[in-house]
């Protein structure tokens, strides 16, 4: 025995202990440096984010300025004014959009044949059907230009068209266009605004690649600068293609022989994308703090590990007493817990032995009351209908005497006067026949008493569950009744026609009389909660019972009491759980009732319960207990 606990209280070699905190050492170094990249990683994913929501805001405000424009030309092209292509009714109409809009610096009318009217000189001397804007809108094709210089007023535009149309049918044919003159630099300001951090800019290429706004060089269609897409840097020109393509996203990329992160975004209106070039230092200069934070973690490991070391080599002796302390003090946790479980296990016992003793007294007590009264009630019912008939024959009798002899002599006369023999004569068979009615009702109430009290039966036999429930509810008339605190609360029953079900039916008849209490109380007591101004509603308990496919026979008892609060529905059917006030419950009574349902019937319990609505048990048993077991 001592040498085996010698044995096992041997200290580890100093060589594995090291082994071990190198190991630590280095698991930890790897989950730190792995933790490390995948956080740089997620800060960078979020300021990309931030960057490419700037460039998206940016291309939202330009797409809603030229949507809004887009709008104003369509509605002015579809105005009888516009089709009447006569430029003094439709000159005033333009002036006064170009002053309300301050969008437009000039709005055109062209003709088919090139010539145009605009807002700036009116009839002009050339033509501009050489437009690739003009020739669209009159293919019936509403369009934003790319950039181009204003014949009429020199200043870098961008045109909005659209087809006047021959009637109001959108498939009818363009007999001219409406074009609307935006300058460039009010776009250009937008996307010039756009930064993040020095160095950063800007830029705009249409679906050509050509850059129209750029803080180098804008391309026009009387100067078109050099595509992005030929450009001979190959970062470059595959970002031009991947934004004619009408891609959106952030991306690290080399330009001009340093990396830098884009994020381009296209536009809605127009076939155009803006780019947003963020110097790298710009972004992940934001990571000082994490790297930081990164080298302290990584000193205070080494410092760490230095001290730990030291540590193990102090450790060793103390290492044995830490153990066996640990050991003691873990059986002792284990006795503790053990006996704490034994404590709790003999309290429900306990509890239920004496619950079980109340039941078995209380259905000796039903069963010999049941008894005392069923004798003389039957005495009293097997002579009733005798009596009835010796006093039909009386009746008949005296019938017949009154028949034969009208005249009796006045003693006789004043007798009968004095005993009121008329009415006498007539309530009599009434009186007999309410004796019966009361002694039938005594008779149903003993066989109710007798039903119910079964509690003491120990044996699984096959049952009327509907019997029973009834016998419990003739128990429990008194309390149903009406009194000061409620009014009368009515069972509503609702039950479906059920083969005998194998049971413990005195069992069986303690659920019901628990769980029809519960409802009773719950009743009772959300009466007390209501405020004087609230109706006295009806207390109701609805019993449903039903028989499923699967031979289960479902008993479901609800009331419309205070119901339950959703946090203590999970602990109703713990031993000693009550939400009833001191001294009015003691915990066990559903407790008891879940394990005779679940544990002795292989059934299933459960509580559904709204506050201010009430709340509804359900049981669910088998019908036959041995086929569930043979199955």
């Amino acid at each position: 025995m001592n040498q085996s606990q010698t044995t096992s209280t041997t200290p580890i070699p100093n060589i594995r202990t090291p082994l071990i905190l190198i190991a630590c050492t280095l698991a930890i170094g790897i989950v730190g440096w792995t933790s490390y990249l995948v956080v740089r990683k997620l800060i960078i994913q979020q300021l990309q984010e931030k960057a490419l929501l700037q460039v998206r805001q940016g291309t939202d405000e330009i797409d809603q300025w030229l949507a809004i424009c887009s709008t104003t030309i369509q509605t002015i092209a579809n105005t009888d004014a516009a089709r009447s292509l006569n430029w003094r009714l439709i000159e005033p109409l333009l002036q006064s959009e170009v002053k309300r809009t301050d969008d437009f610096f000039k709005i055109s009318l062209s003709l088919p044949d090139g010539y145009y009217y605009n807002t700036e000189v009116g009839k002009s001397n050339t033509k501009n059907n050489d437009r690739d804007f003009i020739q669209k809108a009159l293919a019936g094709e509403s369009n934003i230009s790319d950039p181009f210089i204003s014949r009429t007023t020199g200043i870098p535009s961008v045109a909005i068209s659209a087809p006047i149309r021959q009637s109001y049918d959108f498939k009818s044919r363009p007999i001219a266009v409406m074009n609307g003159s935006l300058k460039v630099h009010r776009i250009a300001q937008v996307v010039n605004k756009l930064r993040y951090g020095n160095l950063s800019y800007a830029f705009a290429l249409n679906s050509q690649g050509e850059p129209i706004i750029h803080p180098k060089v804008m391309s026009t269609q009387e100067k078109p600068a050099p595509s992005f897409l030929n450009s001979t840097d190959s970062s470059l020109a595959e970002l031009a293609r991947r934004m004619v393509n009408k891609e959106e996203r952030i991306e690290l990329i080399s330009i001009d022989g340093t990396y830098k992160y884009v994020a381009y975004v296209h536009l809605k209106q127009a076939n155009w994308s803006i780019a947003l070039v963020i110097p790298r230092e710009n972004i992940e200069s934001q990571l000082q703090a994490l790297n930081l934070l990164t080298s302290i973690l990584g000193g205070l490991l080494a410092v760490g590990t230095i001290i730990a070391w030291r540590q193990i080599q102090l450790s060793q002796k103390a290492k044995i007493q830490v153990v066996m302390l640990s050991q003691q003090q873990k059986t002792l946790q284990q006795q503790a817990q053990d006996l704490e479980q034994a404590l709790q296990e003999l309290k429900q016992t306990q509890a239920q032995l004496i619950q079980a003793e109340k039941m078995s007294s209380l259905s000796q007590l039903v069963a010999g009351v049941a008894h005392e009264i069923n004798n003389p009630i039957s005495f009293i019912y097997s002579n009733i209908e005798p009596a009835q008939e010796y006093i039909a024959d009386l009746l008949r009798f005296l019938e017949l005497y009154q028949h034969h002899y009208p005249e009796p002599v006045p003693e006789i006369q004043d007798e009968a006067e004095v005993i009121e023999l008329d009415f006498l004569i007539e309530d009599l068979p009434n009186l007999l026949n309410s004796m019966k009615v009361g002694a039938d009702r005594i008779k149903q109430i003993v066989l109710s008493l007798r039903n119910f009290s079964r509690l003491d039966e120990a044996e699984m036999k096959l049952v009327d569950i509907h019997e029973g429930i009834d016998s419990t509810l003739m128990f429990l008339q008194s309390q149903l009744k009406a009194t000061p605190n409620h009014p009368e609360i009515v069972v509503i029953k609702e039950y479906t026609d059920l083969p005998l079900v194998e049971c413990y039916a005195g069992e069986l008849n303690q659920v019901f009389i628990s769980l029809l209490t519960n409802a009773i109380d719950a009743i009772e007591e959300s009466f007390i909660h209501l405020s004087p101004n609230q109706d006295r509603r009806t207390g109701k308990i609805h019993i449903k019972t039903e028989l499923t496919a699967n031979q289960q026979v479902i008993i479901r008892i609800i009331d419309n009491g205070i119901g339950i609060p959703e946090n203590l529905q999970k602990q109703l059917f713990n031993p000693f759980f009550t939400t009833k006030p001191v001294g009015k419950g003691t915990g066990l009574a559903l407790s008891i009732s879940y394990q005779i349902v679940t544990e002795k019937h292989q059934g299933k319990m459960e509580c559904h319960s709204t506050v201010g609505k009430g709340t509804e048990f359900v049981m669910i048993i088998p019908i036959s207990q041995e086929r569930l077991l043979a199955a």
